[in-house]
């Protein structure tokens, strides 16, 4: 299994101590070799910076900010390498934890599974799922040491038929495959018609206006396709969480 390099650290108005930012990375390190590398196979070593602090020219560095050029999310620079924008506020931990996940799962934005259909207003034809193991359950949330961290979805997720008993997200709050809960969202990109189409937050299914650029990735497609509003509604976690308060987490301490 190779190990990635990933960096965390403060560019925003919140100020904090480098004791605060090393609090939430002992928390991330702890979710990756307790939590998420049993279930996904891959793993990173977390590593906080002061302000300022150069990025470690193999690292993936994430950082908060109060408002972001690339837009929320994970990006690719110049490079291609991965790099992870996180909005300053509250619980900003689970967010870190977000992208962090979907960063290490999928850092190039190119992972995709054919499964059928979820809109019901198509006919259950095979499209591409965009593999992005915080959206579909980003509401929820779970606590390590005090710091917040996020809930992810398993494999199994995508599992149509999978048995009874199957874990769908680490805290067992998803029932089955592709169950997409208010507060999160699910994207696809649907061969027929050349769109991406996603179910949102408040539970509408939308429909990108014009056609993927094949010449894109598929995230950075996805992340075109929609207005900034669009985008807005389903990636800024501070707002989501805000408007869809989840309630307490089942788990505190992993898997049993």
């Amino acid at each position: 299994m190779k190990i990635r390099h990933v960096t965390l650290q403060d560019q925003s108005s919140l100020n904090l101590t480098r004791s605060e930012v090393q609090d939430v990375t002992n928390a991330l390190q702890i979710q990756l070799d307790r939590d998420f590398t049993p279930v996904w196979g891959v793993h990173a070593v977390v590593q906080a910076l002061n302000q300022g602090e150069n990025v470690p020219a193999n690292a993936w560095p994430m950082t908060i900010l109060d408002h972001s050029d690339a837009g929320l999310g994970v990006h690719l620079d110049k490079n291609g390498k991965p790099f992870a924008e996180i909005q300053a506020g509250d619980d900003w931990s689970i967010t870190a934890s977000h992208e962090m996940l979907e960063m290490l799962v999928d850092p190039l934005g190119r992972k995709l599974q054919s499964d059928p259909d979820i809109d019901p207003g198509a006919d259950g034809h095979e499209v591409q799922y965009l593999v992005e193991v915080g959206d579909p359950c980003e509401i929820f949330s779970y606590p390590i040491n005090g710091i917040n961290v996020s809930d992810f979805i398993t494999p199994e997720f995508y599992d149509t038929n999978a048995p009874a008993g199957t874990e769908f997200d680490f805290l067992g709050r998803l029932s089955q495959a592709f169950e997409v809960p208010q507060g999160c969202y699910i994207s696809w990109f649907d061969p027929q018609d050349g769109r991406w189409h996603q179910k949102q937050p408040d539970g509408t299914f939308i429909t990108a206006r014009q056609q993927a650029n094949p010449r894109k990735s598929p995230r950075d497609q996805r992340d075109g396709a929609f207005s900034e509003d669009e985008n807005r509604g389903r990636h800024n976690l501070l707002i989501i969480r805000r408007k869809y308060r989840p309630v307490a987490a089942k788990k505190t301490a992993g898997r049993p």
